[in-house]
Parts: C-alpha cells; sequence; structure tokens
C-alpha cells in the first residue's frame, strides 16, 4: 500500500508512524516506480484469468515426500530452503483443490526402489491420487520382476527414465534399455522421459526409440525440457518436433512451465511461452499435449492456482474439448487411466 500524497510532494507529517519526508524524484526513480506499477498491475490481471471449466482435472506432474524421514531423501538437495521439507498429501490438497482439480499423477522423484511402496501406501485410501509413476532402474537385472510387483496396485501407471547406468545420461539404443521398455509394453504401462535442457539432440533420440518400441506410451515431460529465454524456437528444434509428433505414441506434458523459464522467478505472462507451446500444438495437436505442474517445484514462482490459470489461458483459447483433453482426456489415455 502506498502512503496517501497531500498534494504538496509530502506525504505524512512527522508523528504519524507512516511518515515520510519530502523527496526530490529523479527520472530513473520515477521510472523505476512506472515499471514497478506496470509489473504489479500485470500480475493483478493475472489474478482475473479464469480456472478451467472441465469434466475432470487431473494434474499428472507432483512429487511427494518427507524430508523429516531417518534415512533421508535424494532429492531436494538440503540447501534448498523451498522445497526442501516435508511436501505430503494434505498440503497438496490444501493449495489444488480450490483451482477445480479432481485427480493427481505422482512422479516418484527419487531413485531409491523402496520409495514406490512408501508412496503408495502414503496415498492409500485417498481416492485424490490415481496413479504413480515410480522410479525403477531400466538397467537392473530385475526390471521386469520390480514393475511386475508394483503393478498389482492398480495405481502404478508406469515408470520415469532419467538417468542411464550410473546416472549418466540415457543411451536410447541400448539394448538392454530397449528391452526394458519392450517390457513395460507388455505389462500396458508407460515410460515418462526427463530431458531437461538437452535440446535438440534429445528430441531426435525420443523419436528414434518410439519408432523402435511402438506399442509404447512415451509420455516427456515438462515441455520436452525447453528452456523459455521468450524468443521463438530455434528452426532446428521445430524441425526435430514435427518429426517427433510422428510417432503417435508420444505425448507431451506442458508441466514444468515455472521451472523452464531461463528467467526467476519465471513470468507469469503466456507470452513468454506462448511461441514454444504453439509449436507443440501445431504438431502435436488437442490429443497428446497432458496437463502437469510440477508442484511443489512450483513454489519459487507462485501459487499452485496461478499456474494453472497460465496453462488454461493458452488451452481455453482453443475451444471447450481442447481443455478437456488437455486437461484429463488426454491423460487418461497415455496412462490408461479409468476415467469416464
Amino acid at each position: 500500500m502506498f502512503p496517501k500524497n497531500t498534494g504538496n510532494g509530502n506525504t505524512r507529517k512527522p508523528g504519524n508512524p507512516l511518515a515520510f519526508k519530502p523527496q526530490s524524484h529523479s527520472p530513473m526513480t520515477n521510472i523505476k516506480f512506472l515499471l514497478t506499477l506496470v509489473l504489479l498491475t500485470s500480475l493483478s490481471l493475472a489474478d482475473e484469468r479464469p480456472l478451467p471449466k472441465v469434466k475432470h482435472m487431473i494434474d499428472t506432474h507432483i512429487h511427494l515426500y518427507d524430508s523429516s524421514r531417518k534415512e533421508g531423501i535424494p532429492w531436494p538437495p538440503k540447501n534448498d530452503q523451498v522445497l526442501y521439507k516435508p511436501h505430503l498429501p494434505a498440503e497438496f490438497h490444501k493449495v489444488s483443490k480450490p483451482s477445480g482439480l479432481t485427480g493427481v499423477v505422482i512422479v516418484e522423484a527419487s531413485d531409491r526402489p523402496d520409495n514406490n511402496s512408501w508412496i503408495l501406501d502414503l496415498v492409500k485410501g485417498d481416492d485424490y491420487f490415481i496413479g504413480l509413476v515410480g522410479n525403477v532402474d531400466p538397467y537392473a537385472p530385475d526390471f521386469a520382476a520390480q514393475v511386475k510387483e508394483l503393478k498389482k496396485d492398480p495405481r502404478f501407471v508406469g515408470i520415469r527414465a532419467r538417468n542411464g547406468k550410473e546416472k549418466k545420461a540415457i543411451d536410447y539404443s541400448d539394448q538392454k534399455f530397449i528391452a526394458s521398455l519392450g517390457e513395460l509394453a507388455k505389462l500396458d504401462l508407460s515410460v515418462d522421459l526427463l530431458v531437461n535442457g538437452q535440446g535438440t539432440q534429445a528430441v531426435k533420440q525420443i523419436a528414434q526409440l518410439a519408432r523402435r518400441v511402438p506399442q509404447l506410451h512415451i509420455v516427456v515431460d515438462h515441455v520436452i525440457g525447453y528452456n523459455f529465454d521468450g524468443k521463438a524456437p530455434p528452426k532446428e528444434w521445430v524441425a526435430a518436433v514435427e518429426k517427433l509428433a510422428e510417432n503417435k505414441n508420444v505425448w507431451c506434458k506442458v508441466s514444468g512451465l515455472y521451472q523452464r523459464s531461463i528467467p526467476q522467478p519465471a513470468p507469469h505472462d503466456l507470452n513468454h511461452y506462448k511461441s514454444v507451446l504453439d509449436v507443440l500444438w501445431k504438431n502435436l495437436g488437442s490429443e497428446r499435449l497432458i496437463y502437469g505442474s510440477n508442484w511443489p517445484c512450483t513454489k519459487n514462482s507462485g501459487d499452485y492456482t496461478s499456474y494453472v490459470k497460465l496453462v488454461n489461458e493458452y488451452f481455453s483459447s482453443k475451444g471447450q474439448e481442447a481443455c478437456e483433453r488437455y486437461f484429463w482426456k488426454n491423460a487418461a489415455e497415455a496412462y490408461r487411466l479409468n476415467l469416464k
């Protein structure tokens, strides 16, 4: 709140707890003041953007963990003052339900196999949490046995592959890796791929993988890991996305926009992201883009509802059916969720 102006260039008189001394404002100070007002006004307008009105609304990308567990957690790092604290179901219920969310797919962020069952036990009996994308090492000798055991719980929908052997980058041509993904396909399970910041080469590799295992449902996280700088994407990336889209077994999460933004805190202005979203829309269309937030990582740039409003601004402009598909129908197809 700004103090009331008295009309003489000063603010409140001395003795008032809100008193300000007379000031002379340089042109630079005035410019900064106006820029601040513009920023505050834009954020206020963003807050007025509508929430989606859809039959179901499924967030396919959140993380739950408890940093107070005696065995600790491998992620996030302890020096992260925002994220390194317990993020548990009760909090997510509280922050997400006002947006209209009706269901959640959890993505396991830990590389410890026992954390898959820890998550499933954590949300047992809570119908809000309808799926788990687990973390099983595709190079493990007993990979098939592990996923078959997890599949006994109907909420287990697939795994996320992030790293290769000894946490090196995944070799998408590795025969063991491909064989493990083939096992997923046989079990009607999906794979999430995390390729943050890996650029055009990663897009090309995913396209090759999709052709090698055409029965497998592949979900690429966080806008194929694109780093948003507010500029139009490079032509070579666009061309790679065009080739990727030829594979009908590939979906893309429009998730993690706040985290993939180069400027931080991330802008809430749709124009910062629109040119990249337009490429995805043109090539993957209404049928293969999926909603995800990446909570609690969203906390670094805004509250949960602000993120929902940001993505809804884009998809609501495409019509009601596009919203229905983005917010739940495409997730139901990719993850084989029982939603009608």
